[in-house]
């Protein structure tokens, strides 16, 4: 294949004394080495998806994780010599190359499942440095980054080609931030080291793809209700803290999802004591099966989810839906007991009225923290389909 010709993507600036690639080495093996040289790069990043998060590498650089996936569907767009009949199936695989078949590429799984494995929340001084650091991002033509095809109907059969000729496989765990060629002295023969103390295995868990949002984007309204005797008799002296979790939640993770495409509002919010029917009229009053157009799209509910005598969420909900949705709300809890055990406690329930959905949270604020981010994925994809006209 022809490739981008190298030389004409370097600054005219270049000395003699790093032109040295160019002067002695073919393009085609510069090709080799910079394909290399990015393997190793997302090999680095991939081993430390934990202490280098891309807040702080668009910060310090202009580039993250989701630039290298942007740049790889760029080299697609701007390959050559791909024209003959012979190319057919690897130009169509390259033109349906998008960003997140390339995110799976550089992040080593689904760009959804990194976020919810490694993804930590920025602190505002981290976000203060993230905004003044503006000027050195890097910018990306959405246009050209759209796919321009469908995906082949038969995958072609590749050899896989993650380790470099140094034999560094991608994945190998690293306990340091240095990355494999960074501060050694070359002729300095490592010290062989003692090999460290068994630990206790811990649990393994087989990790479930959290699907993106959807592609065309999504914008919805999101009304909260507390379910609670005593905060909606103002007894806790700080207040209700079930409700702004849920809100600070659904915040955090959306802004986590890097994705414009998903705008929402909060329109309503409010606090009833553990009575079925107050629990009941709200519900309808702001889902679509009134009538009114101030309907919402989704009505989260917290509190009231447990097993004490006026815990009576589920129960009252259960009794306006239209239609339950008994999967999601299984498939949550399962993956939330993997972390705490304690969460497969939680009866909350799940199902649309009319138009809109309405999903049961517990009213412990840890525990909103820890199923909103699995869960609001998911619940994307319902709000879309219920959005859908006749």
């Amino acid at each position: 294949y022809v490739f981008r010709n190298t030389a004409d993507t370097m600054s005219e600036t270049t000395t003699p004394a790093t032109d040295y690639l160019r002067q002695y080495l073919p393009l085609a093996i510069i090709e080799k080495l910079e394909a290399g040289a990015f393997r190793q790069l997302c090999s680095h990043l991939q081993d430390r998806s934990d202490e280098v998060q891309n807040i702080d590498l668009m910060t310090i650089s202009g580039f993250c994780r989701n630039c290298l996936a942007k740049w790889l569907v760029m080299e697609a767009r701007n390959m050559k010599g791909l024209d003959d009949s012979s190319n057919i199936d690897v130009k169509q695989a390259l033109d349906a190359l998008g960003y997140d078949e390339a995110a799976q590429y550089v992040y080593g799984c689904e760009y959804a499942t990194w976020k919810r494995r490694h993804a930590k929340k920025a602190s505002d001084e981290q976000m203060q440095k993230f905004n003044d650091s503006k000027p050195l991002w890097a910018k990306h033509n959405k246009e050209v980054l759209a796919t321009k095809a469908d995906k082949p109907p038969i995958p072609m059969k590749v050899e896989p080609s993650m380790a470099s000729s140094t034999g560094t496989q991608i994945g190998n765990a690293s306990s340091s931030l240095l990355s494999n060629v960074c501060c050694q002295d070359i002729d300095e023969t490592p010290k062989p080291q003692a090999p460290p103390p068994e630990t206790k295995k811990a649990r393994t868990v087989s990790p479930i793809e959290i699907p993106a949002p959807p592609k065309d984007g999504v914008s919805f309204n999101i009304a909260i209700l507390t379910v609670s005797d005593r905060a909606s008799a103002n007894q806790y002296e700080t207040g209700d803290l079930s409700g702004p979790a849920v809100e600070q939640s659904i915040q955090t993770t959306i802004q986590s999802m890097n994705d414009n495409s998903v705008e929402y509002k909060i329109t309503h919010k409010a606090i009833v004591p553990d009575n079925i029917g107050e629990i009941q009229t709200l519900l309808r009053k702001w889902s679509s099966s009134d009538g009114e157009d101030n309907s919402v799209d989704v009505i989260f509910t917290t509190g009231g989810t447990g097993f004490a005598p006026r815990d009576v969420t589920p129960e009252a909900t259960l009794g306006v839906l239209d239609r339950e949705c008994k999967g999601l709300m299984s498939y949550v809890m399962t993956e939330c007991s993997l972390q705490q055990p304690l969460a497969s406690l939680s009866r909350g329930t799940a199902g649309v009225i009319g138009r809109s959905m309405v999903v049961n949270l517990p009213g412990n604020p840890k525990g909103v923290g820890e199923i909103i981010p699995v869960l609001l994925p998911l619940v994307l994809h319902a709000v879309k389909d219920l959005q859908q006209t006749e």
